[in-house]
């Protein structure tokens, strides 16, 4: 018996199917055991993509790279740990604005 991918796999290769939401994991398990074409199309997702991110951590990493970049954040930063506050601050900003999407 071969080992199932990482579920992120199963969950990926399922949306494209245009399958439901509401399959369970060991559905999809089960599926990629018997069924040679959801089979085939989770060997190349886990071989040729990476992992989801969650959005929030792609609006901090954001947040954080224009940090630097951005002159009105200025005010925010006093030296002692405030340049972390600022970047918070952006980040729920990214966030709201949809980044990410």
């Amino acid at each position: 018996m071969t080992d199932t991918p990482e579920d992120w796999v199963l969950i990926e290769a399922a949306k494209r199917c245009g399958w439901a939401d509401k399959r369970t994991i060991k559905f999809l398990q089960g599926c990629y055991r018997n069924d040679r074409v959801f089979r085939a199309l989770c060997d190349t997702i886990a071989k040729h993509e990476q992992p989801p991110v969650d959005r929030k951590l792609l609006c901090a990493r954001e947040a954080s790279a224009q940090l630097d970049d951005n002159a009105e954040l200025d005010y925010w930063r006093s030296g002692d740990g405030d340049d972390c506050l600022a970047c918070c601050l952006r980040s729920l900003a990214l966030y709201e604005k949809g980044f990410g999407k």
